[in-house]
């Protein structure tokens, strides 16, 4: 390690070098070069020298390749001068100010500091009403450009130190020290193999400068309005009916007074009791039931959730026709043996079109009914019976007849068809519907439970308790059974493609066979039909009831997604961490803290080996562009170099004439060009 001596002079800056540190000023004796050799061999030649020691006696300092240095005096305090040069060397390199670091750190708490705050802010609004949406994101851009600035301010800084480092211990041409200093300003730069291949780390440094504004583009997107379902309970005014209520109701004196419906027509009796008698369905049961089978759904009924979609469910007496599938052998006895109206028994497909039929079976109530006498031997107004549907129909199994065959018909038909009976009857079932308004369009569905009968035979007259009830009841069957024997399915065969069939609820109007479920076909023209009624205001068997109901309706809510916002920012505030450590370190390195300013570059460049490459080209000392590609490729290195004149300062030179200063702390030293350090022995 070379050793220098000099001599005191005093106590202020030495005017020769003014970023010497403060300290006694020492006359450096530096050896001077041979008139054929050029700055760089100065540090490299091994010379000897005399000067004179402060008691005026002749020193003799000989300086070698390895910056050795031997004195051939004797004196003590010799080797104190030489351990103060060095300290004093030392020092190149140690004003480490705070305000490089604290920025740095500063700025990447900024920058974790905006995110926290644009996912607090994006959190409070998560599921709230997407009120002000434009302002709302503005506020969230705001945020997101913040978190990019401060983060990118940090690498930035980071980056400075960094280059600094790399140009004190790496060579790199002209062009790639130009694109160091420009990289996080412009993309081009990028271009340079110097940038890329000798400062790695810087490259990845700028590249994320680069980068990270992207979250500042993504982050806002994590936010968005949706329609979203907003629930609620409330407690809702629904319609309802008590068909016992029946029993009760005075045709004379309506309930709903001029504005009430009855949904049966009563006569009343000329006896002295003068008692009210069954004559038949009334207005409203007949119009339910033709509007109900002609929409093939019920009428709706007042929704009780104005402005938002509600469901609710609520249970009542109805009727209602339970049926049940007989055995295919008892429905191809039926078929055969049994009166179907009209219809013969050879008329069944495949012997013949008839593919459905609808019947009722028993005593029906008679129209009119006989006149009064005195008591009750001519059964005015009585119930003898309550009439079974019976519906018989086929189904097409598809398997092939053979050819011939009674099942063929000579040809009509190409399948078999197998026979069907249903048969129905008419009960009084407790309804519990669950009703669905979602786009103010009903939706409706209905279990019957607990069926159980209402006339008691043998017969039911006026003059019982629940005659009022039955007649309700069987006015409602009566509208069923009417519309199910009003047509029937009709098809010649399976070349057959005019329509033929009458309008029918339980037949499908493309095949003209009956429609898949039989059973659930009349049980929903009967729940239409009761539903139809429950929608009618003002009837006598009405009520309004509270119940329990579930409202909802989609608004425009904000919808955070957390991870939209984190990915982008988890990424770019771990980089930012990294290269924040990488800074940290570079300034520990370079014992100092420095910038890219142009006044650091000023004062870095004094060299006069410099001077003399620019002196071959016109205009390069004024700034002139563009630069020459000779200056360009020449490696230059930021280091301690020799002076000239006895004395030493920081600039960049070339790699031959440039000392590397590294380490740190008491470890920091000088190198040689040839690698070695020169430290207190």
């Amino acid at each position: 390690m070379s050793h220098w001596t000099g001599i005191p002079m005093g106590k202020n800056m030495d005017p020769y070098d003014p970023y010497r540190p403060q300290g006694d000023r020492y006359d450096e004796i530096v050896p001077s070069p041979p008139a054929t050799t050029g700055p760089t061999e100065n540090l490299l030649r091994t010379r000897t020298v005399a000067d004179d020691s402060p008691d005026g006696t002749k020193a003799e300092r000989v300086v070698s390749v390895a910056r050795s240095i031997a004195s051939t005096r004797t004196n003590a305090s010799n080797a104190s001068r030489m351990r103060e040069r060095i300290r004093r060397g030392l020092l190149w390199g140690t004003k480490l100010h705070w305000f490089l670091p604290s920025a740095m750190v500063g700025l990447f708490i900024l920058g974790l500091l905006g995110a926290l705050l644009h996912h607090w802010f994006y959190l409070s609004l998560d599921g709230e009403g997407a009120q002000d949406q434009l302002i709302m994101v503005g506020f969230g851009t705001a945020f997101a450009f913040f978190t990019k600035a401060s983060l990118v301010g940090s690498i930035v800084l980071a980056y400075r130190q960094r280059i600094w480092y790399t140009l004190r211990t790496t060579a790199i041409t002209v062009k790639g020290i130009d694109s160091l200093f420009s990289l996080t300003e412009d993309p081009t730069c990028f271009y340079s193999k110097d940038v890329v291949f000798k400062a790695k780390i810087a490259t990845v440094m700028a590249l994320a400068t680069w980068l990270i504004p992207f979250a500042a583009v993504l982050s806002p997107g994590a936010l968005t309005a949706r329609q979203t379902r907003v629930p609620s309970q409330a407690v809702c005014t629904i319609p309802t009916f008590n068909t016992s209520a029946q029993n009760d109701v005075n045709p004379i004196i309506p309930k709903y007074g001029l504005g009430g419906y009855n949904l049966i027509d009563l006569n009343k009796s000329e006896g002295p009791d003068g008692l009210w008698y069954f004559d038949q369905a009334g207005y409203q049961m007949t119009q339910s039931a033709s509007i109900s089978d002609y929409l093939r759904a019920p009428r709706q009924v007042a929704s009780p959730c104005k402005g938002y979609n509600c469901t609710w469910n609520v249970g009542f007496d109805a009727p209602w026709y339970e049926c049940q599938e007989k055995s295919i052998d008892e429905a191809r006895k039926a078929l055969d043996t049994m009166p179907w109206g009209d219809a013969g028994n050879d008329s069944w497909a495949p012997r013949g079109p008839l593919t459905l039929y609808a019947v009722s079976d028993g005593v029906e109530y008679a129209e009119p009914q006989p006149p009064y006498q005195n008591g009750s031997s001519n059964m005015q107004g009585y119930f003898f019976a309550e009439p079974t549907i019976r519906v018989g129909y086929v189904v097409d199994t598809g398997v092939p007849v053979v050819e011939g065959s009674i099942d063929s018909n000579n040809g009509s038909w190409k399948t078999v068809f197998e026979p069907h009976w249903l048969s129905c009857d008419l009960f009084k079932a407790s309804w519990n519907v669950t009703f669905n308004f979602v786009g103010e369009t009903q939706s409706a569905s209905v279990k019957a439970s607990n069926p159980r009968r209402v006339f008691e035979p043998p017969k039911m007259g006026p003059g019982n308790p629940k005659y009022l009830e039955n007649a309700l009841y069987y006015s409602f069957g009566e509208v069923i059974r009417k519309r199910l024997s009003n047509g029937f399915g009709f098809k010649k065969g399976y070349l057959d493609t005019m329509q033929y069939s009458n309008f029918h609820p339980l037949v499908n109007q493309t095949t003209r066979l009956a429609i898949n479920d039989v059973k659930g076909g009349v049980e929903k023209l009967v729940s239409d039909l009761g539903l139809t009624l429950l929608g009618i205001p003002y009837l006598e068997i009405a009520l309004n009831t509270t119940v329990e109901c579930k409202k909802w309706r989609y608004e425009n809510r904000f919808h955070y997604n957390r991870k939209s916002l984190w990915v982008g920012y988890a990424i770019s505030i771990f980089a930012t961490l990294v290269f924040v450590i990488v800074g940290m370190h570079s300034i520990y390195l370079n014992g100092i803290t420095s910038d890219t300013l142009f006044s650091k570059v000023l004062v870095t460049t004094r060299n006069p080996t410099l001077d003399k490459l620019v002196e071959k080209h016109e205009g390069v000392c004024l700034g002139g562009d563009p630069f020459p590609e000779e200056l360009e490729k020449t490696r230059l290195r930021f280091g301690i170099i020799d002076r000239g004149d006895g004395g030493t300062h920081t600039a960049f030179g070339t790699e031959r004439e440039t000392i590397v200063m590294v380490g740190a702390g008491r470890n920091r030293g000088w190198r040689t060009a040839g690698g070695q350090e020169a430290m207190d022995p």
